[in-house]
């Protein structure tokens, strides 16, 4: 069995063009008087960055801005490479058994960022799926969001596949798969939602969660169940009690999470 529990978590610098500090025109250099008297300390957008650091010129009035003096909007949230934020990433559990694999992210610094963003399975490099005879089949074995039963509010969302298991006979049955994800912050939910709404452009991922605190918990199952059956076992509990010809050895399984911050 190979598990990669892979993150790759830049802090978003903006795709600003830097403003023409010594214009004396506002509507040029943003909303301050364009009083080129003011020398080295000119602000022409009035967000509190000197033009001379200020990365994004034009700041809308009254915008909170970061250091750089980017507001929110003028900002895209970026890939951060893991690990970012000075956080400690503690993973314990085992992703096909009983209870799950659970990562847990603490101590993030959050400086002046304004959205940190968690998506599960985004690096195109190791696609997320499962497979119970050899390597994984990234055409059909691949998660597949499985809307009708997530639950998004309350931070679990859910992803299906199908894969066949190799078994001593030479035979290799169908078996419906399923990957189970819930996002917390300790007891409380964290809400979780697609790329779309969370205004990221992903490498792969399309699903995650907003993380607005300095810690939280992700907690992963993978199982499987005989498309005949009704019972979903953990998948490496199920491939253990089938007549394989090799003990974990025909197993393969991906999961992951990665980080993007504005």
């Amino acid at each position: 069995m190979r598990t990669q529990g892979y993150l790759t978590l830049v802090v978003a610098l903006a795709g600003c063009a830097k403003a023409n500090s010594g214009s004396n025109d506002p509507d040029a250099g943003g909303q301050g008087s364009g009083d080129a008297s003011c020398g080295e300390i000119c602000d022409q957008d009035a967000d509190t960055v000197i033009d001379t650091m200020d990365m994004c010129p034009d700041t809308a009035a009254g915008a909170p801005v970061n250091h750089l003096g980017c507001s929110d909007a003028q900002l895209t949230a970026t890939l951060q490479p893991f690990p970012a934020f000075n956080l400690t990433w503690t993973p314990t559990g085992n992703l096909g058994r009983a209870g799950g694999l659970t990562w847990t992210y603490v101590g993030i610094e959050r400086t002046d960022l304004f959205h940190i963003y968690w998506l599960i399975c985004d690096d195109p490099a190791t696609p997320c799926g499962l497979s119970l005879d050899g390597p994984l089949d990234t055409a059909g074995e691949g998660w597949q969001f499985a809307a009708a039963t997530s639950d998004m509010p309350s931070g679990k969302l859910v992803f299906t596949n199908t894969t066949r298991i190799a078994l001593a006979d030479l035979t290799t049955p169908q078996l419906d798969g399923r990957l189970t994800v819930t996002i917390s912050d300790g007891a409380t939910p964290i809400v979780a939602s697609d790329v779309v709404a969370m205004h990221v452009m992903p490498r792969s991922g399309s699903h995650g969660a907003e993380i607005k605190g300095t810690s939280f918990t992700v907690v992963a199952l993978a199982e499987v169940k005989d498309p005949a059956g009704s019972t979903w076992t953990p998948y490496a509990d199920y491939y253990d009690a089938a007549a394989t010809p090799m003990a974990g050895g025909g197993a393969t399984v991906s999961f992951g999470g990665s980080f993007y911050a504005k």
